[in-house]
């Protein structure tokens, strides 16, 4: 169900993306990718092909525009800051397309910056409190975190459209099977970077995860 915002609305909440953003600029680690080819052109492709995965999936069923986020492997790939900045464009993207949710400054938060945000918190505790295994990473970093943040990510879609006088009960429905969708999407694709390319995964250390330990 589409909900209305006003005009002030849809400027807050591009004031509160440009604040994230602008976050993830000040120190961005442009050192990683300066004079790297390969990166640069991962990075793009990257962009291409979730501006792709967004298509919206539910909308001709359900009446709400929900789709698969790719926020989790941006995380992993390339690490918070960069993640956001890339999101970024693949919602800008969209928006030209007049197929956001509630402008792009809040479609911006709810599928891109919470999504990472979550990812990189899981991701945190997976590695202060659990085991360097890779399996571990797939399951922990990837599977259960994607799955985590396109739970949050429909849950505060659900909040907002509840709060605008909207009715949350399509998203309650969606929110297990996209959740599942993700987190099986995410953990299969990490799974075969981090074996085959783990060069382009930013938060997939060899040493750690490889190092065999007696």
């Amino acid at each position: 169900m589409n909900v209305a915002l006003s005009p002030e609305g849809r400027w807050l909440g591009v004031a509160i993306a440009g604040i994230i953003l602008a976050w993830a600029a000040w120190r961005l680690p442009w050192d990683k990718v300066r004079g790297d080819a390969e990166a640069q052109r991962i990075f793009a492709i990257f962009i291409a092909v979730i501006i792709l995965l967004r298509a919206p999936s539910t909308q001709s069923v359900m009446g709400i525009n929900l789709h698969f986020l790719g926020a989790s492997i941006a995380t992993l790939m390339f690490g918070a800051r960069f993640a956001l900045i890339a999101l970024a464009v693949v919602s800008a993207a969209w928006a030209l397309l007049g197929r956001v949710w509630l402008g792009w400054g809040w479609d911006f938060i709810a599928n891109d910056a919470l999504p990472v945000a979550v990812t990189a918190g899981v991701g945190a505790l997976v590695v202060r409190y659990l085991p360097a295994h890779i399996f571990i990473y797939i399951f922990g970093n990837a599977f259960f975190a994607a799955g985590l943040a396109m739970l949050s990510s429909i849950t505060f879609k659900a909040i907002v459209t509840v709060w605008l006088g909207g009715d949350a009960a399509s998203y309650a429905i969606a929110a297990i099977p996209m959740a599942f969708g993700e987190a099986f999407f995410t953990g299969g694709a990490m799974a075969l970077i981090v074996v085959y390319r783990p060069q382009w995964c930013a938060s997939f250390d060899d040493a750690r995860y490889l190092t065999r330990r007696d």
